[in-house]
């Protein structure tokens, strides 16, 4: 399990890490924040961010695989959005706009959502982080993969 994050700021990592025997499958976790941040760590190209836009669920898709490939796991997770409030840079997308996806075992279609969180920007990191913690379980009961032990 790799995940890369923005919008929740290192709570998707904190809450996979707070479960005993982590250490058995989870490799690594990053809050890539800028674009730059996101190419290093995911290998997104800087024509998907600008064609997509980094809150776009083609650019996290393109996050999640690039991040699944370089870490060689059988599960990636990356997110971006709008926490909020919108100040010096200011998107056309609402503040509580997030853009989620999961790559799971070699061969699975990346699953992709956009969601709109109501709340301060406190409030919204957490809920994203909550929502993405429950699109991943799905996923993983979901999937032909067993789940880690």
């Amino acid at each position: 399990m790799a995940v890369c994050e923005t919008t929740a700021g290192g709570l998707i990592s904190a809450h996979l890490l707070a479960v005993p025997g982590a250490s058995a499958w989870f490799d690594r976790g990053a809050v890539a924040y800028g674009g730059t941040s996101k190419q290093d760590y995911t290998g997104v190209s800087t024509e998907d961010l600008r064609a997509f836009g980094a809150v776009s669920t083609d650019a996290v898709a393109a996050m999640a695989r690039g991040l699944q490939q370089l870490a060689g796991v059988a599960w990636a997770v990356a997110e971006s959005g709008i926490a909020g409030p919108q100040t010096s840079r200011r998107s056309v997308k609402p503040v509580g706009t997030v853009c989620l996806a999961i790559v799971g075992p070699a061969g699975t279609e990346p699953h992709t959502e956009e969601a709109h969180i109501d709340g301060d920007r406190a409030q919204v990191m957490v809920a994203v982080a909550e929502v993405v913690l429950a699109r991943l379980r799905r996923a993983v009961e979901l999937s032909p993969m067993p789940p880690p032990h």
